[in-house]
This record gives C-alpha cells, structure tokens and sequence, in this order.
C-alpha cells in the first residue's frame, strides 16, 4: 500500500508538470500572435489556420453592396445607309475586324439606284420642254388677249361715238328735216289754194269762149288736184314728223344705248375671259415648274445617294455586327439582305471614354446614391480594380423583365471610370463594389464569426479554457463584416465557426 501511494504521488507530481508546462507553452504562444497582431505582422503559426480565428482591431470599415454589371462605350458610332433608298447589301467587312478611320466598312448595290437617276434625268427633260412650250403658249394667249380686249374697247368707243352723234347731230338734224317739209308742205298748199281761189274768181268774172272757158276748168282741176297733193304730202310730212318724236326718236336712242350697254358688257366678258386664260396658263406653267423643281430636287437627292452607298468607318475602333443596345430587332448580316435607311447595321463602340451600367435593385435605392465611389473588377481579370463613380441613377424603377410586370423593379444605372483602362472593353462583364458608407474607427468582425440566437447576436470567444459563448451587439454591416458596437473588446479573439454545439443547434 505504501509503494502504490508513493507511486500514485509522484504520478499526480509528473501531471501537474506537464500541465504547467503545457499552459505556459499556450500562454507563450498566445503571447507571439498578440505581438505580431500589434506590429501588423503575421505570426507563422497564425498563418496555418488564418480563416478560423479573428482578432478584433479598431478600423475602417467599408459599407456597400455588390453587383454586376457590364462595361459601354459611352459614344457608340452606330452605322446605317443615310440613303432613303431600299437596296441590297453588296459586301460587308468581317465582324470584329480592326479598322481606321475613313475604311470602308459595306457597300450596297447602285443598279435600281442608277436606273432611277436616269429615269429621272428624263423626266426632267420631259418638264423642260413642256415648259418651255408652255411658255409660248403664254405669249400668244396675251397677244390674242390683248387684240380681243382692244377689239372690245373700240366697239365701246363706236357705241358711245354713235349715241353721242346722234343725240347732238343727227337727231336734231332729222327733226328739222322733217319740220322742215311740214313747213314747206303747209307753204305749197296756201299756193296751191290761193292759186285755185285767183282761178275760181278769173273764171266766174272772164266772159271768154266756150273754149277758153273749157281750158280754165281743166286748169282749175290741175289746181285743185295740186291742193290735193299738198294735203296729202302736208298729212305724211306730219305723220312722219309725229312718228319720229313719239316712236323713230326714242327707239334710236333706246338702241344706241343697247349696244353701248352690250359693247360695255361684251368688253368686261372679253377682259374676263383674258384674264381667266392667262391665269389658266400661267397656273399651268407653275404646276410645270413646281414638277420641273421637285424632278431637279429629287434627281439631286438621288445623284447625291451614290455618295451614300457604302460605309466608311468614322473612327479607329472594332467593328461589331448590328445594335448592342437593342433588346431585339438585330437581324444576321449577310450579303443580299434588304436595307433600308437608317436601320443600323454595325457599331463602332468609342474604347476611350467607358461606363458601367448596372441595375440598382430598388431595395438598396435608398442605400445608393449619385457620386458613390466604386470599384470595378472584371470577372475575366479578377485582380485589375479600376476606380469610378456612381454617375446616373434614372428617377423612375422599371421591371427587370421588361416583359414580365411581377419582376422585380431596377434602376437603371451608370458608373463612370475615373480613370480608362486598356484592359477594359465594351461588353465585358463585371462585378461593381459600391461604397456607400465607411466607418471609421470602429470594431467589427466577419460576418462567418456572428450567429443569431433567438433574439439575440452571440460570437464564440476564444479564452485560455474552452471558446466562451458572448452576446454582442451589432450594427450596420457589409457582405464580408459585420460592426461590433457592445460585447467585445479590442484584442479579444473569436473563432469564425461554432467550436460546440449546444443540443437543438446543430441546424442553427
């Protein structure tokens, strides 16, 4: 019994040793990565398991989200025929082929172009000579006008001549004509009476021959036949003297006036009718040349489309095949395809001014602002950063799906470099880290070292015993750490995975 106890003594001495040898070894350890944390360097044995263990230090700690997006050219040179001609593709350089400027980059076929030019010069030729035909046409109709116009203006001047004449001349001229004759009728008759009452009164106091008094009587029937005459020449001077007073005069004048009246008339007709045809004509002369000039406009504007029947390129650059913005539309470009006017045909993306477009998911809008710093990472050149700006944030969100109005709602948006990389090109993919807050001075840990419990934050600390389970409290975050505001103190380490596992949290 006294040798197992001696033995049982010197066993339990051994294990107390090796165990205060053991903690000092921990302890020293502890000690080393605690200093070489302090100086910023890495402990060698730290750097075996660098992912599972955190020490806590004051810093900066960057607050920002991460999304993709991909590089533009912010000017594009977009190529199409200028022309408003349809045609067909003739030839066309490869896709992706390195060009200069002023390189031609497609051609498109002129035969129907050329064919319409001719068309055309003949059509205008066709104008010209109805034109000038025309022209003639207008000559002689104002001559004819003009004689019809003169012809019915002296008919006026004769119709008011005539009245005028008659009205001082030949009126009064006819009425003292005809009282004229009543006068020297009336005249004749007192003769003629005054002779046959000498006769009567030579016969009844003359006692002559028988045969002499046979010859008085047949000169007294001459007389009175005389006396007869003169009434009857007195009656017609008299009549005819009433009828050119109440009928002759009157409708004479009434007839002058007519055809005064109808000259008067017939001229306004005839300058009417001039004036009418000269504008005919000339209307018809100004169709002629509107057509001769819209004939000239277009046979110009084609003539000039044979200019426009390639394409050259405006800059240095790569040439791609169709639009890279269109959602859809871009049709294969082949040779024989039909083209019309301005449906682009190829770009030619400006490498020396870049952007990113990205979608802002409308979550984070709040978050995101214009003049946010950012970081651009392609995901083909994972270790080139290039710097930029958040530059345009569009005011209104619209559907990531354009054609599905249940998606999810984005803003469309753009980073611009501050400075250009060769490395970047338009199209390539890349990841945007934006940098929307940064504290400063704070503690955090990653985010792999928090776990949710309930209600509540815990981290496992690690202590010279076993990892001590600690409630902290947590604030604002980022995708890789999370800010410590209580619970943990600078120094302090904590393990990036749960060391134990309490029953009910192995699914925790």
């Amino acid at each position: 019994m006294k040798f197992r106890r001696k033995t049982f003594v010197k066993l339990l001495i051994v294990l107390v040793l090796l165990g205060t040898a053991f903690g000092s070894y921990q302890w020293y350890r502890w000690h080393q990565i605690s200093k070489a944390e302090a100086e910023g360097k890495e402990h060698p044995e730290q750097s075996k398991v660098p992912d599972r263990i955190f020490t806590l230090k004051r810093g900066d700690l960057v607050l920002g989200t991460l999304q993709s997006g991909s590089v533009n050219a912010q000017k594009k040179h977009k190529l199409s025929l200028q022309a408003s001609f349809n045609t067909k593709l003739a030839w066309v350089i490869p896709e992706n082929t390195q060009v200069k400027k002023g390189d031609i980059l497609a051609r498109f076929e002129t035969e129907d172009l050329i064919d319409r030019i001719d068309d055309l010069k003949l059509q205008v030729e066709n104008y010209e000579k109805e034109l000038s035909v025309a022209l003639e046409e207008e000559k002689i109709t104002v001559s004819t006008n003009r004689a019809s116009i003169k012809e019915a203006h002296d008919r006026v001047v004769d119709s008011e001549s005539n009245l005028r004449k008659y009205r001082r001349l030949e009126r009064s001229k006819e009425r003292d004509r005809l009282e004229l004759a009543v006068d020297t009728y009336h005249v004749a008759l007192n003769e003629a009476e005054n002779d046959l009452r000498e006769q009567k009164t030579d016969l009844t106091s003359s006692s002559g021959t028988q045969e002499e008094q046979e010859k008085k009587l047949q000169e007294q029937a001459k007389l009175q036949s005389n006396i007869d005459t003169q009434k009857n020449n007195l009656s017609n001077a008299e009549r005819d003297l009433t009828l050119f007073k109440r009928y002759t005069n009157p409708s004479k004048i009434t007839s002058l006036e007519n055809s005064l009246a109808q000259a008067l008339l017939n001229n306004e007709r005839i300058k009417i009718q001039a004036n009418s045809s000269l504008i005919n004509k000339r209307r018809h002369i100004s169709n002629i040349r509107r057509n001769l000039r819209n004939a000239r406009t277009r046979l110009e504007r084609h003539q000039s489309y044979l200019d426009m029947m390639h394409l050259e390129a405006p800059v240095d650059g790569v040439v791609i095949y169709g639009d890279p913005d269109a959602r859809w539309g871009n049709v294969e470009i082949k040779l024989g395809m039909d083209v019309s006017k301005n449906r682009i045909l190829m770009t030619i993306p400006d490498m020396k001014n870049l952007v990113v477009d990205f979608d802002l998911p409308e979550q984070l809008r709040s978050k995101v602002n214009e003049g946010d710093p950012a970081i651009i990472t392609p995901d083909a050149l994972v270790t080139l950063k290039v710097p930029g700006r958040v530059s345009q944030i569009d005011t209104l969100p619209v559907n990531q799906s354009y054609w599905d109005r249940n998606s999810p709602k984005i803003y469309k948006s753009v980073v611009r470099l501050t400075q250009q990389h060769p490395q970047l090109v338009s199209g390539m993919s890349v990841q945007v880290h934006i940098i929307t807050k940064t504290l400063r001075n704070t503690l955090y840990v990653p985010v792999e070292a928090v776990f949710e419990d309930k209600d509540r934050f815990i981290v496992y600390k690690r202590t010279f015993g076993s990892p001590q389970e600690t409630v902290v409290k947590i604030g604002e975050s980022n995708d890789s750490f999370v800010q410590i505001l209580d619970g943990l103190k600078e120094g302090d380490e904590v393990y990036l995975y749960r060391p134990f596992q309490k029953k009910g949290q192995e699914n925790s």
